[in-house]
């Protein structure tokens, strides 16, 4: 193997995580056969936000104008893609030389930018997925001999298994981003720790208690720590539970504005991909936190609109949800106790509770089903 080639290579396989190392290793395979142009294609039919078009050389300032105009006319992609995968031919052998004068997009946009031979070849195509090389000279070299031709093919599998490591990555990446979006969501704070303590992930509500140094702090390498120097020991007592094949459990984390935190420390799911003896090892924890002053700022839309209340009702349950009662409601909305016995009279009949006991169980329900409905950290009601 050639130093040219070994980096190639290297640049290539980072390229499934890192698109500017894909873009590398096109540059550097197009110098390694001495050409001004270079492209990348992959289409992926079941999901068309992971298909890329990646150039280099004179291609990069012309690729808008080439997709814009000559895209859907230029019959180069289409021979290439008739061809046995892993084959690689040049145009001067796919087409005869009255062909290539003749048509349009030859003349009109490769030669105005010196670019006179491609060789290039499918590198998977199925399922309406599909991939495709193809390095472009100019007049300043020779045609493309047979040699060339077969060195590309001996590099094709590596390109047609990066790109589908990364056609594989995109789709976990793509799924991890939304877990990661679900999770900021979330009310409650939430942080993921690997089994030898590193932090893995925090939520934004998580992020948002550390910031107010009030129950917790955030302490080196990123990981919320506990500053009640008891719930600290039962906290970190926990973890160790956990971590030993405990089943976890709650603790309480007192706070000096507000009522205590409720804590949950649970051991995080077991890795598929794990061999038996590493999952044997040291487990992970998942750590839950719950603010019990915490409301969202919407809840009475989602429960006039999830319930069908009227506003006044659904703002009255809203507060009995959060622990208040008929006097305090009255109070803070500046309205009669008799008012408020009428929201809840019609809460009651909206959704067929008999008791308000009953009517703030079915709204709980609601709001946790809904606790993505907020992404913003919720104040407590005055």
């Amino acid at each position: 193997m050639s130093e040219a080639e070994g980096k190639f290579l290297d640049a290539l396989y980072q390229g499934v995580s890192d698109s500017s190392q894909l873009s590398l290793a096109l540059q550097l395979i197009q110098n390694m056969f001495g050409c001004r142009g270079g492209s990348l294609v992959m289409v992926d039919g079941r999901d068309p936000t992971a298909s890329f078009v990646v150039t280099s050389g004179v291609l990069n300032e012309q690729v808008q104008r080439y997709i814009d105009q000559y895209a859907d006319i230029d019959p180069v992609p289409a021979r290439f893609l008739a061809l046995p995968v892993g084959r690689a031919m040049t145009t001067h052998r796919l087409f005869t030389p009255e062909e290539r004068v003749s048509h349009r997009v030859y003349t009109e946009f490769f030669l105005p930018i010196g670019l006179v031979e491609t060789l290039g070849g499918p590198l998977y195509s199925s399922d309406g997925n599909f991939a495709m090389i193809a390095l472009l000279r100019g007049d300043d070299r020779p045609v493309f001999d047979d040699r060339e031709t077969a060195y590309l093919e001996q590099l094709m599998p590596h390109i047609t298994r990066a790109l589908q490591l990364r056609r594989s990555f995109f789709r976990m990446d793509s799924r991890n981003v939304g877990l990661q979006a679900t999770l900021d969501r979330l009310q409650a704070g939430l942080m993921l720790l690997a089994a030898d303590g590193e932090v893995l992930f925090v939520n934004a509500a998580m992020q948002a208690l550390t910031q107010q140094s009030d129950g917790f702090v955030l302490g080196r390498m990123g990981k919320p720590l506990v500053t009640n120097t008891e719930a600290r020991r039962r906290f970190d007592a926990l973890l160790i539970s956990v971590g030993a094949g405990g089943s976890g459990g709650v603790v309480s984390v007192p706070r000096a504005k507000g009522r205590d935190y409720a804590v949950l420390v649970a051991p995080s799911p077991k890795s598929a991909v794990q061999s038996d003896w590493e999952r044997g090892g040291t487990r992970g924890a998942i750590v839950v936190v719950h603010d019990p002053d915490s409301g969202s700022a919407n809840t009475s839309e989602i429960l006039e609109q999830g319930l069908g209340l009227s506003k006044g009702a659904a703002r009255l349950v809203a507060a009995l949800a959060a622990d208040h009662d008929l006097k305090t409601f009255a109070e803070s909305e500046g309205v009669t106790i008799h008012t408020a016995r009428f929201h809840l009279r019609s809460a009651l009949s909206r959704t067929g509770a008999k008791t308000q006991a009953e009517v703030v169980r079915i709204a709980v329900r609601l709001l946790r089903d809904f606790a993505l409905a907020d992404p913003h950290p919720a104040q407590p009601m005055p």
